[in-house]
């Protein structure tokens, strides 16, 4: 992991690790705060500290490089998601339903940044561009799930479909014009008719995998 990823722990004992994530906690609550006001290039960690009445020393004890912060912050913004994903992907629908609703909730949270939260969405468009770490995890997170309701379309119906990572990875790479952040806001700039280009392609997802939804 690079060292910009990297998301330090100083302590080992239960007490101080569990005050420590308070800490650190703290930091990404005002470093997220700044981010959505000034957006995450002029966010920095001088600002930060004052903010916490804190030294800047004391900031890099938790987080080893300004980068790491912004890594921070849009870990725990894909947290948020996906722990929505994974309440959708347990619920009582058809298997096939819960990928579309899945689908349609990944791409419609790009959306709301792009409209409400643009220095967010440009965390984001960083995030995906220069490829950081926690990006590839969260993807990864991301495609575990996907292929989890796979493999259930699979045991429901009579339908012969790979649940495999790769089938999953290829379900997202097939949705990646409406779930990558750039690729959303170059749709939405050139006025699509993105809700029906949507419902359109999530189902061609849906015969590619010999399904339809319930």
């Amino acid at each position: 992991m690079a060292a910009s990823d990297t998301l330090a722990m100083p302590s080992d004992d239960p007490k101080s690790r569990r005050e420590d994530a308070e800490i650190r906690n703290l930091i990404l609550d005002h470093a997220e705060a700044y981010i959505r006001r000034i957006g995450h290039k002029k966010t920095n960690v001088a600002d930060i500290a004052d903010n916490l009445d804190m030294s800047r020393a004391n900031i890099y004890r938790f987080f080893p490089t300004r980068a790491a912060i912004d890594h921070g912050v849009f870990a725990r913004l894909t947290d948020d998601t996906l722990s929505a994903i994974t309440h959708i992907a347990g619920g009582p629908d058809t298997a096939p339903a819960r990928l579309v609703k899945i689908l349609q909730v990944l791409h419609r949270r790009v959306c709301e940044d792009l409209i409400h939260a643009p220095n967010i969405h440009a965390l984001y468009v960083a995030a995906y561009l220069d490829n950081w770490t926690v990006t590839r995890l969260y993807l990864q997170r991301l495609t575990a799930i996907l292929a989890k309701i796979l493999r259930e379309m699979n045991a429901s119906s009579k339908l012969s479909i790979d649940g495999s990572a790769e089938t999953a990875q290829a379900v997202v790479d097939a949705m990646n014009p409406f779930l990558h952040p750039l690729l959303v806001q170059l749709r939405l700039k050139n006025q699509n008719d993105v809700d029906t280009e949507l419902r359109g392609q999530i189902a061609f997802v849906l015969s590619a995998l010999g399904a339809r939804e319930a």
